[in-house]
């Protein structure tokens, strides 16, 4: 295990912040470059960068055009792969900034999405998380772009913000951002830059896949948050979305079911009927949501979910959905019968 990112300090430098950016990556040599020199070409100059090699076969070996680059990047490496939280939580465990960013290995930045970080957290001393905002690329580009403008938009409503400038720094309230992000987590929400003194407070990434969503509702709910309006994270779309796999999307649907259960057991949920509320609530959606998805794919219906849903009230789309599985047993038992 190698470690050296002893470029700057904790100190404040010239006024500005240290941000060190963790960057796990695996099997991915030729992107991980691009990532690492979308970091290099930044118009701001207090950055380190953390590698996480979680089990790359061969193991990553970096060039650097000089040596004043090498010092400021160093690799960390899990000779076993332990997946994407483990390397999340190491890069965190051992970034030295003021600033913890988060990049995958297959995304880019724009030239001056560090500066305006660090300008965000300087204009707002009470600032803890800053989401920065999206801007796809790639094949599917136009189709992502669509969808998480949307989502972003439905989000922001949900959290009461009819209109947004085009640039800044929107402030949002914890309460609200915690309820919106139990319908959807946009890309904008999924990509952070954190300061290292709250890491301990909100703790480390759990779980495996799509259970590391969990961690952005912990950080809704202990972190002071803000968004980075203005897209200055490019994110690579060329066919990784689950949307196009309908068993991955079967995954997430179960992985939202699990998340949301195991809500219930944060102390700030325990602690809040309002926020109990509207977990159960989502989590019926979830169960809801499962069923309805198991109907459409021609799945096994699964009614201990719709009743699930339904222990939080029963609803006319609860008595449609149970008359519309009754109906396909009924009529795959007579189909089997007739062919027997």
């Amino acid at each position: 295990m190698r470690l050296a990112c002893v470029a700057g300090s904790d100190e404040n430098l010239g006024g500005r912040m240290l941000i060190t950016v963790v960057i796990p990556t695996h099997d991915r040599p030729a992107l991980l470059h691009e990532a690492i020199a979308s970091v290099e070409a930044q118009c701001f100059d207090e950055w380190c960068i953390v590698v996480v090699d979680d089990g790359s076969l061969p193991a990553v070996e970096l060039e650097h055009p000089s040596r004043r680059l090498e010092a400021r990047i160093s690799v960390l490496r899990h000779e076993v792969p332990q997946g994407p939280s483990a390397a999340r939580n190491a890069g965190m465990r051992t970034a030295t900034g003021e600033l913890v960013f988060f990049l995958d290995d297959d995304d880019l930045l724009e030239p001056d999405a560090l500066q305006m970080i660090d300008a965000a957290f300087r204009g707002d001393a009470c600032l803890d998380c800053l989401f920065v905002n999206v801007e796809p690329f790639g094949r599917y580009a136009d189709g992502v772009r669509h969808n998480q403008v949307q989502a972003l938009s439905r989000v922001l409503a949900a959290m009461g913000v009819s209109r947004v400038a085009a640039e800044g720094v929107l402030r949002l309230n914890s309460y609200r951002l915690f309820g919106a992000l139990l319908e959807r987590i946009p890309m904008a929400f999924q990509r952070v830059a954190i300061k290292r003194t709250q890491l301990l407070r909100v703790g480390p990434f759990r779980g495996e896949g799509f259970e590391d969503l969990e961690w952005y509702y912990r950080v809704a709910l202990r972190c002071a948050c803000g968004l980075l309006v203005k897209p200055c994270y490019r994110v690579r779309c060329e066919g990784q979305s689950y949307f196009s796999h309908p068993e991955a999307k079967q995954r997430l649907i179960d992985a939202i079911i699990r998340i949301r259960a195991g809500l219930l057991s944060l102390e700030e949920v325990i602690a809040s009927p309002v926020l109990k509320r509207m977990v159960v609530a989502s989590l019926a959606r979830a169960n809801f949501n499962k069923a309805y998805f198991a109907h459409k794919s021609g799945q096994p219906f699964p009614w201990r979910n719709l009743l699930d849903s339904a222990t939080h009230g029963v609803y006319w789309n609860h008595i449609s959905l149970a008359g519309k599985a009754l109906k396909n047993r009924i009529g795959r038992a007579v189909t089997r019968h007739r062919n027997g």
